[in-house]
């Protein structure tokens, strides 16, 4: 009876597995008014939702996650930027990321997100993850998996020094009907490959997706069938054409189209890595998707200098014009 209740769950949830599969799902920036109010400005990300959601090749747009400072939001503005998002984004599936200290707080927040509106949800790693123990996180998406009636994204990423939990507890988590994809951003080559091979025996089960914003080529080449990435945000257009050309087997046009792509990435991605939530704001007010650029504090914003080499960038790629 119980796999019975399993394989229905399967196929209800296999539509959107096969619909995410050779597409682009941008991690939406989340903007917010000048300081002291720092309210959702609700303009700007509508705006920024209707250009990606109307690109040949973004196939999902996915709130929350950790480029829309996830960690940083109440629940209830988490709730609302999922409702703008699917406002905004027509018949496009909306996401949600979902990260709890606990498994009991990640089922609530999964149960509030699907209120919100979200076809599914990703789980953002646990700091617990750090214990290296795999019952831990395969435990985590069965409770979460029971709170909920919509799919859910599996999420490599590196916790704690660590490059993520063992490969044997993603193997289990991606046979898990409620799984419908599965997103690689360990940011570890070896890692990578190591999880992809592991994984091969249950390809058909699940949608194999890289978050690696810094080698994309080289995941597609390896088995990614989508980008979910925070990268995403920004030249959707090229972001969408390369992993056509990979797929097509054309690597002479995947490589020209990194090459292009290879001054934006190294700034935005630059020293320190972890202000690109910083670069991507300016660059997007820059192309005028949004007309602020503030980030939640203590994050630090980038200063004059940089912000004229990211102007000198974009406007190489012919990406400062206002839509």
């Amino acid at each position: 009876m119980l796999m019975f209740a399993y394989r229905m769950l399967y196929d209800e949830f296999r539509e959107l597995k096969d619909r995410i599969a050779g597409g682009i799902i941008p991690a939406t920036a989340t903007p917010w008014t000048p300081e002291p109010e720092y309210d959702l400005a609700e303009a700007d990300l509508r705006r920024l939702v209707e250009y990606l959601t109307g690109i040949d090749g973004i196939v999902a747009v996915i709130a929350n996650a950790h480029t829309g400072e996830c960690k940083l939001l109440s629940r209830e503005m988490k709730q609302e930027v999922i409702r703008v998002h699917k406002e905004a984004a027509a018949d496009t599936p909306v996401f949600s990321g979902v990260y709890g200290e606990n498994s009991l707080q990640a089922a609530e927040m999964a149960r509030e997100a699907q209120e919100a509106g979200a076809d599914a949800v990703m789980l953002l790693p646990l700091d617990t993850y750090a214990n290296q123990d795999p019952r831990t996180p395969v435990e985590h998406f069965e409770r979460v998996a029971d709170a909920v009636d919509i799919p859910l994204i599996n999420f490599q990423f590196p916790t704690w020094g660590s490059s993520g939990i063992p490969i044997s507890a993603h193997v289990e988590i991606c046979e898990h009907p409620s799984v419908i994809a599965f997103k690689e951003a360990s940011f570890d080559p070896v890692r990578y490959e190591e999880t992809v091979r592991a994984l091969d025996h249950a390809r058909d089960d699940f949608t194999m997706m890289t978050g690696n914003d810094t080698f994309l080529t080289h995941a597609y080449q390896l088995g990614s069938e989508t980008g979910l990435i925070g990268y995403g945000n920004l030249v959707p257009e090229l972001q969408v054409e390369k992993l056509r050309a990979v797929r097509n087997d054309d690597m002479v046009r995947a490589k020209e189209i990194r090459e292009t792509m290879l001054p934006l990435t190294n700034h935005v991605f630059g020293e320190p890595q972890g202000r690109y939530r910083a670069r991507t704001k300016v660059a997007l007010e820059m192309q005028g998707i949004f007309e602020h650029d503030t980030l939640l504090p203590p994050q630090q914003q980038i200063g004059m200098e940089e912000r004229q080499e990211l102007r000198e960038i974009l406007a190489d790629l012919g990406e400062l014009d206002p839509l």
